[in-house]
């Protein structure tokens, strides 16, 4: 029997608490990386000599959804919960699966672009003040426990006092709106379980049986393997690291924690909190300060001698601030605590790992936090992390992994989801229209940068999509904008900015090459030139208003592999590259029916009024800010049209990436994409435009379409599947007869979607990933960014 098996029975002899009496003994086995000794059929854990842990879930509460006076409610009475903590217990809470200061938020968002004139810079920048004036911190959660372990006296105590710990501290859960229940043995396995197989989907099971196994329980727990090296664990098929806040600012704000969580990734975060004796607390700081003026006195002393009457600045200001927290801590409401944040990351290689803590500390650093690895000690770290109430960093000689803190700064890492949402690469979004912080996101940060604006009518839409055009030319001057213009309304934008504008019309003498690619690349396996032919029979398929047959698709086919035979042979050669003439003729000369029948269904798009996309391109311009105007397009040209130019922006975006930099790309009423989905003529169209925005995004792009035809986008299924999968929706002020079918596609909550119906311009719903914020974007009318963005205007285009 083991050392602990042996302390514990002896223990028991003298106290035998009740309920106790049946226990699962683990003897020792290869599985003894898993913190605890004995479980009881009560739920109690022996997890140390004489250390029993009472392990509970609770309820996270819509933190970020609650007013800012309910949120100051929540944060004081998760306060009055530490300051209740007993002294005697280890309070942990375990999390599986955090804002920056105004000062920083003015260097990040403030913008000193020589290129911007004056005026408009200064009308910039003073609607960015304002939101960070107004700005607040928020956070959230996923798998929410608390372990309270508990080492009893022998000769007073017995276990049975946690349960009244727990009974007690259930109210303050309650009183924040928060449910709680006590695990069971089953409960935490699986935890452990998930914990040790972060990558295995397989659910949870013990044999009914298990109990009268004994030992056996933690073989189910367990992984296959543990390794143990300096600074990360394999564990089973996995690797594992466990990282710990080392130094923060006094400033730090409330959306550490979530913004840690806030992700698809594996992580956990464990914050271990010890109540200090108040009694003890003031002995020690009553020392600290007679010390210290014992040390300034005597200085004072030898500096007379000398003439001199002073110290140190830094020593009166480190008595000033041992007053002060003498003071502080004469207040009734005002605790010391011992506290250590350990944060878990598991990856399924070594090289994920690594990127995952890179990207985790860079996140610390946004909180002005250092997160460091504790090197040569993840397995006693590991123990630390898992749900058992046991700091073991926590000695009395004290060490640089736990801090001390008042009940102010505890009372900030609040559990609860109340998020702010910032990144130090992103883009102003307005406020978030419930908690007033500022919005700043980074659309490259999200799995995929597509995104899109749906908003009826007078909703602000056409304001909010030139309000970010602004923002990107002005916070990522190297990046290239591109704008495809339905309606000639962004001419303001492009004259202030200096950009270019391509009018595109059956009469203009701009031309693009249907035909223009490069030979070098692929996509998925495919070669340019297959890539190539999909684009020719998506566009055919468009002009002639029905299905293509298989005898058309192949036709198609071999006709354009036969006019890029000189230009593929020449190694891409500019020279030899083909043109819709040549495809056209290579139709004819196939000498078949159906052919001809192809030749004359294109005839208008080559030889005829509509031959824009017939020629070699004729478009020279680096210039970073492009629109294109298709205002005059009309209607029977603008579909394939579209296509055509689509395919021309992805080879610029892909050009781009050669050269480091990001393409941005708006497609204003890209529902004429998805007229109906459920006709057959628009599915290739559709099906197109698809590929082009997964391309677009795959070359490093960031596309969004912008329309207010909402019913049409939604009646089909393939923009349904779009939208569902963009990682980037900005939803307007919404028709009543739209509003059910976007809550339906977004799965909004009441409260989300009253949002939607306010009538309110600029306002709505951003969905950014997991994220569903509200915001309010809304100019001012004396601002030169709003006269700008306005679309009352008369055009005045030569």
């Amino acid at each position: 029997m083991s050392i602990i098996d042996n302390l514990f029975n002896v223990w028991a002899k003298k106290n035998v608490p009740f309920g106790y009496e049946k226990r699962i003994v683990m003897p020792k086995s290869a599985q003894d990386t898993i913190p605890f000794y004995e479980v009881y059929d009560n739920g109690l854990f022996l997890t140390g000599t004489n250390t029993f842990t009472l392990i509970f879930a609770f309820s996270n509460i819509d933190y970020s959804l609650l007013r800012d006076k309910e949120q100051e409610e929540t944060y004081q009475r998760y306060q009055r919960l530490l300051n209740a903590l007993p002294v005697e217990i280890n309070f942990q809470e375990f999390i599986m699966n955090s804002s920056v200061n105004t000062a920083k938020l003015r260097d990040i968002l403030i913008s000193n672009n020589e290129e911007i004139s004056g005026d408009l810079l200064d009308d910039y920048n003073k609607n960015l003040e304002t939101y960070i004036t107004k700005s607040e911190d928020a956070t959230s959660e996923k798998i929410t426990l608390v372990a309270m372990s508990y080492t009893p006296n022998e000769t007073v105590d017995n276990v049975n006092i946690l349960f009244r710990y727990y009974r007690e501290l259930q109210n303050f859960y309650a009183a924040m709106g928060s449910e709680t229940h006590q695990l069971m043995p089953e409960d935490v396995f699986a935890v452990l379980y998930e914990y040790y197989h972060p990558f295995d989907n397989t659910e949870f099971l013990l044999p009914n049986d298990i109990y009268s196994r004994g030992g056996s329980i933690k073989d189910y727990i367990a992984p296959s393997m543990f390794a143990f090296r300096p600074k990360e664990i394999e564990i089973g098929n996995s690797y594992t690291r466990i990282m710990y806040m080392a130094r923060y600012d006094r400033t730090l704000d409330d959306e550490f924690i979530r913004d840690i969580l806030d992700n698809n990734c594996k992580v956990a975060v464990s914050k271990h909190i010890r109540h200090i004796d108040k009694s003890e607390a003031q002995d020690k700081v009553k020392d600290n300060i007679y010390s210290h003026q014992g040390k300034i006195q005597a200085r004072l002393e030898k500096n007379h001698k000398k003439g001199l009457n002073f110290v140190p600045y830094h020593w009166m200001e480190r008595e000033r601030e041992l007053e002060d927290l003498q003071e502080r801590l004469s207040d009734t409401n005002c605790e010391l605590f011992k506290i250590g944040v350990y944060i878990s990351l598991s990856a399924a290689t070594k090289e994920e790992l690594d990127e995952l803590t890179e990207a985790i500390r860079s996140k610390g650093k946004k909180h002005q936090v250092v997160i460091d690895c504790l090197v040569r000690q993840q397995e006693k770290a590991l123990n630390s992390v898992l749900p058992f109430g046991i700091n073991h960093f926590d000695t009395a000689n004290g060490n640089s992994v736990n801090t001390y803190v008042l009940s102010d700064a505890a009372g900030i890492l609040i559990p609860f989801s109340a998020r702010s949402y910032f990144s130090d690469t992103g883009l102003c979004y307005g406020m978030n229209k419930h908690t007033n912080a500022i919005i700043v996101l980074d659309r490259a940060e999200e799995m995929n940068a597509n995104g899109f604006i749906l908003g009826t009518s007078g909703s602000g839409k056409s304001m909010y999509c030139k309000s970010e055009i602004i923002d990107t030319i002005i916070r990522y001057p190297k990046s290239e904008k591109i704008i495809i213009d339905p309606d000639g309304e962004y001419y303001p934008i492009i004259k202030q900015f200096g950009g270019d504008t391509l009018k595109l019309s059956a009469d203009s003498e701009t031309k693009i090459n249907i035909f223009d690619t490069d030979i070098n690349i692929s996509e998925n396996g495919t070669s340019a030139v297959a890539m190539k032919s999909e684009l020719i029979m998506s566009i055919i398929e468009t002009a002639r208003g029905f299905p293509l047959s298989a005898a058309d698709k192949s036709i198609i086919d071999s006709c354009v592999k036969e006019v890029y035979a000189d230009y593929v042979l020449n190694n891409g050669n500019p020279e030899f590259i083909p043109t819709f003439v040549d495809f056209y003729n290579a139709l004819i000369n196939k000498k078949l029916p159906e052919a001809d029948q192809i030749a004359l269904d294109i005839e208008l798009y080559v030889n005829g009024s509509f031959n824009t996309f017939s020629g070699k391109t004729n478009i020279h311009t680096d210039n970073k800010l492009l629109s294109i105007d298709i205002s005059d397009m009309g209607e029977q040209l603008r579909p394939v049209g579209l296509q055509v130019i689509l395919e021309y922006i992805w080879q610029r975006v892909r050009d781009n990436r050669t050269k480091g930099v990001q393409t941005w790309v708006w497609v204003d009423e890209f529902s004429i994409m998805f007229n109906d989905g459920n006709d057959k003529e628009t599915v290739r169209s559709a099906d197109f435009f698809q590929k082009v925005f997964k391309r677009i995004r795959k070359y490093g792009g960031i596309p969004t379409g912008i329309t207010q035809n909402i019913t049409e986008v939604l009646e089909s299924g393939q923009a349904r599947l779009m939208l569902s999968n963009s990682e980037f929706v900005v939803l307007l002020q919404q028709k009543k007869t739209d509003l059910d079918k976007v809550i339906e596609l977004f799965n909004l909550s009441p409260s989300q979607s009253s949002y939607l119906k306010t009538g309110e311009k600029g306002t709505g719903l951003i969905v950014s990933g997991k994220k569903i914020i509200p915001f309010d974007r809304r100019i001012s009318k004396d601002s030169s960014i709003y006269n700008l963005c306005q679309t009352d205007f008369r055009r005045d285009v030569t």
